[in-house]
């Protein structure tokens, strides 16, 4: 792959002229303020929790008084002290059934299209990244509705949320997402901090027919495993991006161990990538030392970078990818949510 001195320069691959955008930034919201969110503190996940909280400098933790405020807060103060331009917010909607109602039994999060709205409507570097199951009764008049707000991006767990995107009625919803020009961020590969309901939808297998109808598709993590013993579908990702030319991965948050084998492969061929960071999930430097890809000077400088947001955009770089994938997301948003936007930076 050549990259050109004019793209690595301006950070820009001949697109809107734009900074570095995060793809995948999760709003976190407890349900006790608002009922625009709901969370299930697991037994198992406490410890990584209370691990993520320091990393992310989040006093007071996973859970307490005013836990929606003070996590939207901090994230918004990484987000104004990096060289981030923006960062897409994201919804997470119910796991649902074959008939679309709600299974909060099976879920362990949930957060509404109206609170990421929100969220960005209050800080203007903020994109609203909207979650639909297309299973949905109104899943067509929320689409509509969303997108006539600005909405981003759709995301969707469908390993998750019980979304088989193959399904073939699914397919005007599908096709009706490409009209409107709004990518499908979904996640693909292992899990670990919400529960699977269908495991053999991990795959980037599963996002087939969404690209036969000409979605933009970005498949979160590559299909990469989350933890040792996860099923990896790295190696269908790889051959999916070469069949389909409106599928793209992004790098989240692929720096741990895990990661390293899928990491110098895309090193390799960085080839229709994204940034992302998966926020609030953190960026581990040492395996990229190990790897050699960064000097132990460079491992003291990264390490001692408090913002998580900042401190993935730097270890990317230090591993080598190309500038073009903190830029390249701009091209595949809607125009005109990227003409609002940069029409709010001027103002």
């Amino acid at each position: 792959m050549i990259w050109t001195m004019e793209k690595i320069m301006t950070g820009t691959n001949g697109g809107f002229g734009l900074g570095p955008i995060d793809a995948h930034v999760h709003l976190c919201l407890d349900g006790k303020s608002s009922p625009r969110g709901w969370s299930r503190r697991r037994w198992v996940m406490r410890p990584f929790l209370a691990a993520a909280a320091r990393d992310i400098g989040l006093q007071g933790g996973f859970g307490g008084r005013d836990f929606d405020r003070r996590y939207l807060d901090r994230l918004v103060g990484w987000l104004e002290g990096s060289s981030l331009s923006a960062a897409v917010l994201l919804a997470y909607d119910w796991v649902r059934d074959s008939s679309g109602s709600p299974r909060k039994d099976l879920s362990d999060l949930y957060v509404s299209n109206q609170a990421v709205f929100a969220a960005a409507r209050r800080h203007s570097k903020l994109l609203p990244g909207v979650s639909i199951h297309p299973a949905r009764p109104d899943a067509f008049e929320e689409l509509e509705r969303c997108a006539d707000q600005g909405a981003a991006l759709l995301k969707l767990l469908p390993c998750v949320q019980n979304v088989d995107c193959n399904e073939r009625r699914y397919k005007p919803f599908w096709k009706r997402l490409a009209e409107l020009g709004l990518p499908l961020l979904a996640h693909t590969g292992g899990e670990f901090c919400v529960r699977s309901v269908r495991s053999d939808l991990k795959s980037p297998a599963c996002l087939r027919l969404p690209l036969e109808c000409g979605v933009t598709v970005i498949a979160a993590h590559c299909g990469t495993r989350a933890l040792p013993w996860d099923g990896d579908h790295f190696r269908t990702f790889l051959e999916m991006r070469d069949c389909y030319a409106n599928l793209y991965g992004d790098l989240s948050p692929l720096s741990h161990i895990t990661h390293l084998a899928s990491l110098e492969r895309l090193r390799e061929d960085p080839a229709r990538l994204l940034h992302s960071t998966d926020y609030p999930v953190v960026s581990a430097v040492f395996p990229s030392f190990l790897k050699g890809w960064v000097s132990r000077a460079e491992l003291r400088r990264l390490n001692a970078i408090d913002n998580p947001l900042e401190k993935k955009i730097q270890l990317t770089r230090a591993q080598g990818f190309p500038e073009c994938v903190f830029t390249d997301l701009w091209e595949l948003l809607p125009n005109r949510v990227v003409r609002s936007f940069q029409h709010q930076q001027v103002n």
